[in-house]
């Protein structure tokens, strides 16, 4: 039976990682392909042009972002978006989140913190994510910073504000304290003691 439950473990999420894999990419394939064969003849389309042209186009428009007048529509773009209420919420929510991740991973020092829990005599990992506070004077709470707290096998998770006498640095690096915490600390991960 131990036999058969390791190999379902080495299965399952490599079963899983491919199949999620596979779904994006047919989806890349599918929406490029059709714009493609918009004006492309049909005899001379062939599958994975349409994943070609995806990544292909990305690419580009990560080029242009880099120009000052496409960075000056973006903004102009974004700010129309800004006034539309539901729209301006679904828009900035995708984009923050990813934003977030990007981010997230670029950051070394003293991001991933243990926040303690007096209550219960515990500590719950977390990453700074803000120190940076001058216009919360009101919270009147002590050197406060922004705290996010990943939720293990979810997307989401939940940012507080933590009085920084509450938090200790740990030496880690971000994505695998990223892992850590998604996995619920099944991750094989055994790094990340305290400094």
């Amino acid at each position: 039976m131990k036999t058969f439950i390791n190999g379902l473990s080495l299965i399952l999420p490599t079963a899983l990682v491919l199949y999620i894999l596979v779904w994006v990419l047919k989806m890349t394939e599918n929406f490029f392909g059709n714009l493609i064969l918009y004006v492309l003849p049909k005899e001379y389309y062939f599958t994975g042009l349409g994943l070609i042209a995806g990544i292909a186009i990305v690419f580009f428009v990560g080029l242009l972002l880099k120009l000052w007048i496409v960075q000056k529509l973006r903004d102009f773009f974004e700010s129309l978006v800004d006034k539309m209420p539901l729209v301006n919420t679904l828009y900035s929510a995708v984009k923050d989140f990813f934003n977030f991740f990007s981010n997230l991973k670029n950051k070394e020092n003293d991001i991933v913190v243990l926040v303690d829990t007096h209550w219960m005599d515990s500590k719950i990992m977390g990453f700074i994510t803000s120190e940076d506070l001058q216009r919360f004077d009101f919270l009147d709470m002590e050197e406060p910073v922004m705290v996010y707290f990943q939720l293990s096998y979810q997307i989401g998770g939940y940012s507080l504000f933590i009085p920084k006498k509450n938090i200790t640095p740990i030496n880690m690096k971000t994505e695998e304290a990223l892992g850590f915490i998604m996995t619920a600390g099944i991750s094989s991960s055994k790094k990340g003691e305290g400094k």
